[in-house]
Order: structure tokens, then C-alpha cells, then sequence
């Protein structure tokens, strides 16, 4: 049986969030400068989703970060700012409409691990039981 005929095409559902998580924080980023415990407000996930999907776009380039100076009301020591290259920032939407439109097919399976060779040669191949193994020889 083909896995791919199997799956449906398109895109894994935690790609297609991903996908809407960055193109929400780029247009938020448009509008304000914001820290990562106000993204995961703005995308309801935790600050480690939060900080790893800003990570994401620092190392795209598409956005930049400052430091702040801790007031009594601010949860975040850096802020981050969307890039001044627009430019830049246009490729890396087009990048995300591409890879939202794409048709994705689901890959084939992982293959089955391999077993290790002194593992097997301790406790025979792997499927067999007990009686079916040839007895170890003795020294």
C-alpha cells in the first residue's frame, strides 16, 4: 500500500500553525514592538513556542532586537522590532504564502529501526520468540 495514497495531501497541521504563528507575529511586529510574553498572549502558546518562533525570525533577518529598562510593569527585558530591509521582509512572507500553498505529500514511513548486532546476537533477530532461537553456544 502507497503511504501516499493513504494520507491525505497537504500540509501537516502543525506546519499550517506554524506557518499562521509567523505571518501573525510579522504583521503584529508591523504594528508594534513587542517581547515574548506578549507573543504568546498574541498567539496562545507558551513563552518557549513563543521565544522559539521569534528565534525563527531573528535568524531570517526579519526582525531585530533592543533592550528595554525594566519598569515596574514590563514583563520582557528585550523588545523586538520588525526589520527596516521591507524588502527582505516581503521575501520571507512570500516564502510562507509558497510554502502554504505547496501540496505536501505525506512521506513514507520511517523505515524500522536496525537492531543493533551484539543486541542480536545476545537475544536473536527481532520477531522470533524464545523457542524459536537457536541455543547460545557455550565456551
Amino acid at each position: 500500500m502507497d503511504p501516499v495514497t493513504v494520507f491525505p495531501r497537504g500540509p501537516r497541521p502543525s506546519s499550517v500553525r506554524r506557518v499562521r504563528n509567523l505571518r501573525a507575529l510579522v504583521e503584529e511586529f508591523g504594528e508594534r514592538d513587542i517581547g515574548c510574553a506578549a507573543a504568546a498572549m498574541l498567539l496562545n502558546c507558551s513563552l518557549t513556542a513563543a521565544r522559539n518562533y521569534i528565534l525563527e525570525l531573528l535568524d531570517a533577518g526579519v526582525v531585530a532586537s533592543h533592550p528595554v529598562r525594566q519598569d515596574a510593569g514590563c514583563l520582557d527585558r528585550t523588545l523586538y522590532q520588525l526589520s527596516a530591509d521591507r524588502p527582505l521582509v516581503q521575501r520571507f512572507l512570500a516564502t510562507l504564502a509558497d510554502t502554504d500553498r505547496a501540496d505536501f505529500p505525506f512521506g513514507a514511513p520511517n523505515p524500522p529501526a536496525r537492531r543493533d548486532p551484539l543486541v542480536t546476537a545476545l537475544f536473536g533477530a527481532p520477531g522470533r520468540r524464545a523457542d524459536q532461537r537457536e541455543p547460545a553456544a557455550h565456551a
